[in-house]
């Protein structure tokens, strides 16, 4: 069995997934890696408030121990997200729209390149693309190592600074995962690099946004995105008093006008565009 040092006491906050029907627009909403829908929640509920159908699911293997989370890879991630894409799209009649963070912006940049004719706007909040190469040569040494030494201490990688979130309400609620499974990272390690590939042939509009406090996901990796993209329209909002859970930080009220400021757009664009409802 996997053991954690613990280094931070996950919080009361709800981690439970969230389905709201609302009109005929949806909004997917993904959470990150060792994360829970409590990331996306007030996102969620907000575009819920504004009218929208939402969908906001627990991924593979999150939501439970890390014994669990370390049993799964990002294919399994991935098809959780077509699972909640195909729901919200047999419940919501117009467009749809994907909101991910972190792990979640980049199975949202994978949905869209492998259907998008369902996906049409993007908001991307701080997706690992490629994490700092240390980081990288230091996860691949661990999973060369014999099974035998890949486990306790080593199989995982305590969140010794806490949670990557200056709201202190929220960091104290936040009922995440405090470790994080070294199985589990060189998959999203993994995953980055498809995404990374996939970026010129993504064609979707999207807003990128990032917490300039972020001290787990390089605000480099947001500025790569935006200039890899293949979308003709592409926003960036960087927010300077944030770190990496920009969906549940200070400036969240901020994000989430943004955000759904621009799927009202593009949302009503792809509708008009369709002869359909908006």
């Amino acid at each position: 069995m996997l053991r954690t040092l613990q280094r931070t006491r996950p919080g009361d906050g709800d981690k439970t997934a969230l389905f709201v029907k609302g009109g005929p627009r949806g909004v997917l909403c993904l959470h990150g890696f060792t994360g829970t829908p409590f990331e996306v929640r007030p996102l969620a509920e907000a575009l819920a408030g504004r009218g929208y159908t939402v969908v906001a699911p627990v991924l593979a293997g999150h939501c439970g121990t890390i014994d669990e989370l370390a049993c799964t890879g990002w294919p399994d991630w991935l098809a959780s997200a077509n699972d909640a894409l195909d729901e919200l799209l047999r419940t919501a009649t117009g467009p749809v729209a994907v909101a991910g963070f972190s792990l979640g912006g980049l199975l949202s940049l994978r949905l869209a390149r492998t259907r998008p004719a369902d996906v049409a706007a993007l908001a991307i909040v701080a997706a690992p693309l490629r994490l700092r190469p240390y980081q990288v040569n230091a996860v691949r040494a661990l999973c060369r190592l014999p099974a035998l030494l890949r486990r306790g201490p080593l199989a995982v990688l305590p969140k010794f600074g806490g949670y990557d979130v200056t709201d202190t309400e929220m960091k104290r609620r936040n009922p995440g995962l405090s470790g994080m499974p070294i199985a589990g990272i060189n998959s999203l390690i993994e995953l980055g690099e498809v995404v990374r590939r996939d970026l010129p042939d993504i064609h979707t509009p999207a807003l990128v946004a990032h917490g300039e406090l972020d001290r787990t996901v390089p605000l480099g990796d947001s500025l790569e995105l935006v200039g890899t993209l293949g979308s003709e329209t592409i926003e960036r909002l960087f927010l300077p008093r944030s770190g990496h859970l920009a969906a549940i930080d200070v400036e969240r009220s901020r994000l989430i006008e943004a955000v759904t400021r621009f799927f009202d757009t593009h949302l009503a664009a792809r509708a008009a565009a369709a002869g359909g409802q908006s």
